[in-house]
Formats: structure tokens, C-alpha cells, sequence
């Protein structure tokens, strides 16, 4: 293990490689391949991410909360229907895909509660958030 400057830790971290290509590509081009460009850039994300994530008074030894930005209930609820589909008929839910209305309320009804003011709440619930859409008749779309 090379010898690291007073101060500095390494740090083995595992990422999409086409994230990691393209950071690697416009570090270079951005300090024409200076020894350290990656070091840097990977630091100077990190010190912004970490002001992002600080209230603006911003002291450094901060507690940050566990969740900064919850998923929103309604959305977790839909990926609990789309991990139900998904596993029901054996291929991924994914964005474009058409799914009848009845499989929607079958999978709301395993996932969420059989009551039909329930069932209703949720469907209509995923349209006004656009996750789903009606296509027609009885087909809705996934977006």
C-alpha cells in the first residue's frame, strides 16, 4: 500500500463503472491529467454532498438524519405492487410496461388490504402521481 499524505485516508469503494468512467473522463479533461485530479474531484463531491446535506447554518459536526429525503409512501407502496407483479408473472415491472387493471388490484389487495375503498384510494393515488396511466379499457401503463 503506496504511502498516503498526512491527513488522507484511502478508500475502496464499489460504483457503476459508466458513472465511473465518465467522472474519471471529465476530471482528466477538466485538469488536463494532472497526478491527483481523481483525488480531488471525488473530495470536492463529497464536500458538496456533504453541504447539501447540512441545515444552512452548516456547523461541521452536525448530525445529518438517517433519511434526508424519505421515499414517499405512496411510492414505496408502488414498488410493493411492482415487486408483487414482478414476482407474480416472472418478469420485471418496469417503466412502458402494460399490466391490466386486474392485476393491479390483485396486487394492491396482497399488498395493501382487499377493501374495496382501499383498492380505490391506491389506484387513484398512483394515477395522480403519475406512476401509472390508463391506456385503455382495462390496460395501464407503468411510468
Amino acid at each position: 500500500m503506496p504511502r498516503l499524505p498526512r491527513g488522507k485516508v484511502g478508500v475502496m469503494v464499489i460504483i457503476d463503472k459508466e458513472v465511473w468512467d465518465e467522472f474519471r473522463k471529465l476530471a482528466f479533461m477538466k485538469h488536463d491529467h494532472f497526478r491527483g485530479a481523481l483525488s480531488y474531484e471525488v473530495e470536492q463531491a463529497l464536500r458538496n454532498w456533504l453541504a447539501l446535506h447540512r441545515s444552512s447554518a452548516g456547523e461541521k459536526n452536525q448530525r445529518i438524519p438517517a433519511k434526508v429525503n424519505p421515499k414517499p409512501k405512496v411510492a414505496a407502496a408502488f414498488d410493493q405492487v411492482k415487486e408483487y407483479l414482478s414476482k407474480k408473472f416472472n418478469c420485471p415491472i418496469t417503466t412502458g410496461a402494460q399490466v391490466s387493471r386486474s392485476h393491479i388490484i390483485e396486487a394492491i389487495s396482497n399488498t395493501r388490504g382487499t377493501d374495496p375503498k382501499t383498492i380505490s384510494k391506491w389506484l387513484s393515488l398512483f394515477e395522480k402521481l403519475k406512476l401509472i396511466k390508463h391506456v385503455s379499457g382495462e390496460v395501464y401503463e407503468v411510468l
